[in-house]
């Protein structure tokens, strides 16, 4: 039985297949590229987006009507650990890539759809979120990219950070706040689907990650950079709840792939101590070793869980804020802790490039800082104790002249 069967049970036949086409996908030539690049300080052929494209993959959450699979998030957690299995920041930022898709699917107007979808689809228009920038991070209140209105659209001017797949994108979901004398918007938030052409009013800058470059991280730079009227996504003064809707969403996707991450590095350090002998003896068969390895176990196992429970409140639409935060802060914390463990398990060989493990320690590492640091999501939760943990209000009088 696989360490994901249970999830997996949960799923329809045809979501379960999907997740199995993902699985077949990854294994063999794209593992092995995405190991190789990694060694050579270099991000991953973005050619491989337009075969996950082929496959379908674009398109897993995209309603059936306009091409894609309509599948559940519960589905979308376990395509992404397949993926992450094989590489964190490959499975981050291809599956953020289907997360934009998915966005235009069902929140779009028909104009967009129109503009954008069928390509994105295909893989040919790539899409990514901007919310952060250099001085508010995950701060959103804070946020300083205006929009001005012009006659036919809108003036967008300002600085997104940290944005994933920000060196090859055609498009972005930009968050700007509306400025100028735009009647009763004006200082609402509002999001804005934007075509990025390279010139004089917009411009990237890519964050080189070493370790990392598969996230291919950028700032996107934007002055005076003219919008269609068409890209306004959604009604101002929505965007920061539905922003931060999507968010919890995010953290308990960033939280399985974690999950997924420490799973396999503990997988290869199993394997590493059962065929590698010393003393007369396997690896495995040490006390020592085969402790710190049981251990790595257990925490994976609480992870998955609290996970998984927090995919369950998403999926079915429930308030999720606090499971969000707690899933993905003890996610990231185990992963990184587990696959140092891992590592040192297997002593230098773990860190050679023969091996994935130094990978996955890199890119994994990245997943303490996006969609809220982990000091952030401790705060969030601290906010929700009394409501979530506290003692249950007291319950009113009993009326004994009630025969109910």
């Amino acid at each position: 039985m696989s360490f994901q069967h249970s999830h997996d049970a949960e799923l329809p036949r045809e979501e379960q297949d999907l997740v199995a086409a993902a699985a077949e996908f990854c294994r063999g030539a794209f593992s092995d590229h995405l190991l190789d690049t990694h060694n050579q300080g270099q991000p991953y052929d973005a050619a491989w987006i337009g075969k996950w494209a082929e496959a379908g993959f674009l398109g897993l959450q995209t309603p059936r009507e306009f091409g894609g699979h309509g599948a559940s998030f519960l589905c979308k957690i376990r395509v992404a650990q397949t993926m992450a299995e094989h590489g964190f920041a490959a499975a981050f930022a291809i599956n953020n890539l289907q997360g934009s898709v998915t966005r235009v699917a069902r929140a779009g107007t028909d104009v967009q759809r129109e503009h954008l979808l069928q390509a994105m689809l295909r893989g040919d228009v790539l899409c990514a979120p901007a919310m952060s920038e250099p001085g508010g991070g995950s701060d959103l209140g804070a946020l300083t990219t205006t929009a001005r209105r012009v006659d036919g659209g809108w003036l967008v001017t300002g600085t997104k950070s940290w944005i994933t797949n920000g060196q090859i994108v055609h498009c972005a979901n930009v968050l700007a706040r509306i400025g100028g004398d735009d009647g009763g918007d004006a200082g609402q938030l509002a999001s804005f689907l934007i075509p990025l052409n390279d010139g004089d009013t917009f411009r990237r800058e890519e964050i080189h990650m070493p370790g990392a470059r598969s996230f291919r991280l950028s700032h996107l730079v934007f002055h005076d950079h003219f919008v269609p009227d068409w890209a306004l996504f959604g009604d101002p003064g929505q965007a920061l709840r539905t922003s931060m809707a999507s968010v919890n969403a995010a953290r308990v996707h960033v939280a399985a792939m974690c999950v997924a991450s420490m799973r396999a590095a503990l997988r290869e350090a199993v394997d590493h101590a059962h065929h590698r002998h010393a003393f007369g003896k396997p690896l495995i068969g040490h006390q020592g070793m085969a402790w710190e390895l049981a251990e790595v176990s257990l925490r994976l196992e609480a992870a998955d869980a609290l996970v998984w429970r927090a995919a369950q409140a998403v999926q079915a639409d429930a308030p999720a804020l606090t499971l969000a935060a707690q899933a993905k802060k003890f996610a990231v914390d185990v992963a990184l802790w587990g696959i140092d463990q891992c590592l040192r398990a297997m002593g230098a060989t773990g860190a050679s490039a023969a091996h994935r493990l130094a990978m996955q320690s890199a890119e994994t590492r990245l997943g303490a800082f996006g969609d809220g640091t982990s000091e952030m999501l401790l705060d969030r939760i601290g906010k929700q104790l009394h409501q979530e943990y506290g003692a249950a209000p007291p319950r009113p009088p009993i009326d004994r002249k009630d025969p109910a």
